[in-house]
């Protein structure tokens, strides 16, 4: 049988199907009749027009005060300042001090032939690494100072741990002086050396 054949005999069922679904969604939607309800009448609003003769409560009172006369002047004297008898001037009289003489150069002060004074001292940054494993150490570093007190050739001589030397040169490389002087001038200071200790607080 072809599908030609089968057409006629299937859409018989499939009306009868269609209509017996929709037959069967409105019984299950129809809810019946519903009852109205009555609506209830409101209660009349009265309203109250009978003027209040009372008289507004306009707070407190503030009776009239009397007026103050000012208090008189203060009377004052003149009296002439005293001086004191110092006796000859000549004799009471005690020089100030004189500070050493300093030659102002490069923004900072510096002293007549003197060697090299540290103005600015960077602590070095405990390396977190060595600080985690509770690693303590030092380091021996060597240094110049330059005319104009910064530091160069910034060099370890003897560290217990490579973490310390990195650590003590960034820190030495911060460091400034106010230079070595000779004759009047600034001059270069080759091999200034410190020690630096790395110990954690207990």
């Amino acid at each position: 049988m072809t599908a030609y054949m089968r057409t006629p005999l299937v859409l018989p069922f499939a009306a009868i199907i269609t209509v017996a679904l929709f037959l069967l969604m409105r019984s299950l939607i129809d809810i019946g009749p519903v009852p109205l309800i009555e609506a209830e009448e409101s209660p009349p609003i009265e309203m109250n027009v009978e003027v209040d003769d009372r008289e507004p409560d306009r707070g407190r009172v503030f009776e009239p005060v009397d007026a103050v006369e000012p208090p008189p002047p203060v009377q004052t004297s003149e009296v002439e300042p005293a001086v004191p008898d110092v006796g000859d001037p000549i004799e009471n009289f005690i020089a100030p001090p004189i500070d050493e003489p300093v030659i102002e150069a490069f923004g900072g002060r510096i002293p007549v032939d003197g060697d090299p004074i540290p103005t600015v001292r960077v602590n070095p940054v405990y390396p977190s690494v060595l600080a985690g494993r509770g690693i303590e150490g030092q380091c021996t570093m060597m240094f110049d100072i330059m005319p104009n007190g910064r530091t160069s050739n910034v060099r370890a001589l003897n560290c217990t741990h490579r973490g310390f030397e990195r650590a003590s040169i960034r820190a030495i490389e911060n460091w400034r002086y106010d230079p070595q002087v000779r004759n009047g001038e600034p001059v270069i200071y080759r091999g200034a050396s410190t020690q630096l200790i790395y110990e954690l607080e207990s």
